[in-house]
């Protein structure tokens, strides 16, 4: 990285020693001073180009500590059903899908939608997705955890009223036995994932590049892309070597119950994963699945889920594996991050971490918790601090899931998800994220979800005794995601603008710190700027 750059604003460095100053000197890709634009004209060559828009507010770089950077760019060619309004309206959408591409063996689509936004208010079963593409293998992904598949697809997998349901998952049923096309949880939908053509090098590698292109265009200069199996890591290893990475990218490799510490660690080994781009890609904590999700009724909780008789949710991995996974990485300085949202989930994750710590201390190896929305306790709330352990947590997914949450949970207990004023009360080191795409992926809209506590569909508050400042918010997506991220350890910076740090910088046409939330939801990323380079830039 070569070349100087001066960018002119209005600058928050985040840093408390010269919180506020006129602009920001770069050279090779790293900040060489900040302060008044006068000085750091004299101080840069003559010639050096300035970015300086109009308006513009410089903010060091955002960091989103959970987006599924891939699936971002998988998104073009899939089905989009997230916002469907019924059950004839996706078949129609998947129909439509299926006369423009004959070609492709199976259709999937993204199905972010809960019951309750369909017509019907329940969700499609394998006649009715069969009725849309007779014939056609489809597969319908419910937010990265669920799917649903139509009669082709189950004949395909070969699951019958006769297949067990697979360890950490399960095959809904109807009365007689007979499958509905619902599969609860990553083991469950694995039946069919198995009999689906992976896709090649090549269109992973256009997906990377293409989920990129929108994270730039939301100011983030550091995406952690959680559950990324070994196929995935080799396409990250191959858009970094053919210098496709244009973010920092850390990329959590995906253990299960079939997929142990040993045999991530070869995959990153024989890959050299860490040493292709190490100014822009690395892999992070493990990424472990220990329960389901709260809008889709399956997170782990302490009390059974209303209506379901004794049913408390799913854990999707063994408690054994687990530690397994836990012990492991700890060992070799490495960390862990668990998906956990209920707050059984949550303690059977800090239990977990505390055993392991009595042998090694966990803190700052990037250990952390995932979600962790539904019903954390005190006591959760406290030993996480006492271990160490941080929260990566997504004020998008209370924005989008609100509603299923009430229906399912009432609104008392609903107003108490994602409580981010608890965590950082009780002294927890919390990152923002997304857990895009589905939810959105604008940062901006995190810090507006964040402060305001607004659900979709709602013009009313949720909870609203667990909003954040505006200050917190703005950290939640710097300096707290990117210690979540593992940044400062890496040399990738820690949130603030200063001199020595890396040139990761966005510009805005709005300032995030207003005491006017709703600003927020209608602000620009104006530019956004990686190692010293204008990666985005609005309009061009």
């Amino acid at each position: 990285m070569t070349g100087t750059l001066l960018v002119v604003g209005d600058v928050h460095t985040l840093d408390p020693t010269g919180p506020r100053v006129g602009a920001v000197a770069v050279r090779d890709g790293r900040i060489v001073a900040v302060g008044d634009v006068r000085d750091l004209r004299r101080l840069l060559p003559t010639g050096t180009p300035e970015l300086a828009p109009p308006g513009a507010v410089v903010l060091p770089g955002f960091v989103d500590s959970h987006v599924h950077l891939m699936w971002a760019g998988r998104a073009a060619d899939r089905v989009a059903l997230d916002d469907a309004g019924g059950i004839r309206d996706l078949q129609d959408r998947i129909a439509g899908y299926a006369q423009r591409h004959p070609d492709r063996p199976w259709i999937e689509a993204n199905a972010g939608f809960d019951p309750g936004d369909l017509a019907e208010r329940r969700l499609p079963n394998a006649a009715e997705l069969e009725a849309a593409a007779p014939g056609r293998p489809v597969l319908l992904d419910r937010k990265g955890h669920d799917g649903i598949v139509n009669l082709t697809a189950l004949r395909l997998a070969g699951i019958t009223a006769a297949t067990p349901d697979p360890p950490g998952g399960r095959i809904e049923r109807y009365a007689d036995g007979t499958p509905t096309g619902l599969l609860v949880e990553h083991p469950a939908v694995a039946l069919v994932r198995a009999v689906i053509p992976a896709p090649d090098e090549a269109a992973r590698v256009g997906w990377i590049a293409a989920g990129q292109r929108r994270l730039l265009g939301h100011g983030i200069t550091t995406a952690v892309d959680p559950a990324v199996p070994a196929a995935e890591l080799v396409a990250y290893a191959a858009a970094a070597r053919c210098g496709a990475l244009r973010l920092r990218t850390v990329a959590m490799p995906l253990g299960s119950d079939d997929v142990d510490d040993a045999a991530l660690r070869r995959t990153i080994d024989e890959l050299d994963f860490d040493r292709i781009a190490p100014e822009v890609l690395r892999a992070g904590p493990t990424k472990l699945f220990l329960d389901g999700g709260g809008s889709l009724g399956t997170a782990l909780r302490s009390a059974p889920w209303p209506g379901t008789g004794d049913y408390h949710g799913q854990q999707s991995l063994r408690t054994q594996t687990l530690r397994a996974h836990c012990v492991a990485a700890a060992a070799a300085g490495r960390g862990v991050g668990v998906h956990a949202v209920g707050d059984a989930a949550i303690d059977l994750t800090l239990t977990v971490l505390a055993e392991v710590a009595t042998a090694t201390p966990i803190a700052g190896l990037g250990f952390h918790l995932i979600h962790a929305y539904l019903g954390p306790s005190a006591p959760a709330m406290a030993a996480a601090r006492r271990l160490g352990v941080p929260v990566s947590a997504h004020p998008a997914l209370q924005w989008a899931f609100g509603p299923n949450l009430i229906e399912r949970l009432g609104e008392p207990t609903a107003a108490t998800a994602n409580p981010l004023r608890s965590w950082l009360d009780a002294g927890v080191t919390v990152g923002g994220g997304s857990d895009g795409p589905g939810p959105p992926m604008s940062v901006l809209h995190g810090m507006w979800q964040a402060r305001t506590r607004r659900i979709r569909g709602r013009a009313e508050p949720l909870g609203p005794e667990q909003a954040i400042t505006a200050a917190e918010a703005l950290a939640l997506f710097t300096s707290g995601a990117a210690r979540v991220a593992g940044n400062p350890a890496a040399g990738w910076g820690s949130g603030l603008l200063r001199a020595g740090a890396p040139a990761d910088l966005v510009v805005l046409d709005v300032d995030p710190l207003t005491p006017d939330a709703d600003a927020l939801l209608a602000g620009t990323v104006l530019a956004t700027v990686v190692a010293g380079e204008v990666r985005h830039y609005a309009g061009s």
